[in-house]
């Protein structure tokens, strides 16, 4: 990726926003299902349990971006830390919330833009 605009768009579309598909719920349960050993299999499991208990898959869906949204700003800034690489701060963090490919910086109803 040549720009910050790429990465930072690349990101919502392919770590963020990938989330928001309802469909993919179930392909976690089934691999957990496959692979039960493997890191965080658990998941699988506890996503039947939201499910069973009447979690609405959206909403589910909503919170994963979330986390995922916060896993990536943390990440971001982590990396911008003025202690990192002597000091060269790339302040990615700042941006990613503008870089929202619905122009709503993430809030509510951004989901449904995507």
């Amino acid at each position: 990726m040549a720009t910050r605009e790429e990465l930072l768009s690349h990101l919502w579309r392919h770590v963020i926003n990938v989330h928001l598909n309802p469909d993919a719920l179930q392909a976690q349960i089934d691999h957990s299902r496959r692979r039960p050993d493997d890191p965080f299999a658990d998941t699988g499991p506890a996503l039947e349990r939201l499910l069973a208990a009447g979690a609405d898959p959206h909403d589910i869906c909503l919170v994963q971006r979330d986390a995922a949204y916060a896993a990536t700003f943390a990440t971001l800034y982590a990396i911008g830390d003025p202690g990192v690489d002597n000091g060269n701060v790339l302040m990615l963090f700042e941006d990613l919330l503008s870089a929202d490919p619905s122009g709503m910086e993430g809030r509510p109803g951004s989901a449904g833009a995507a």
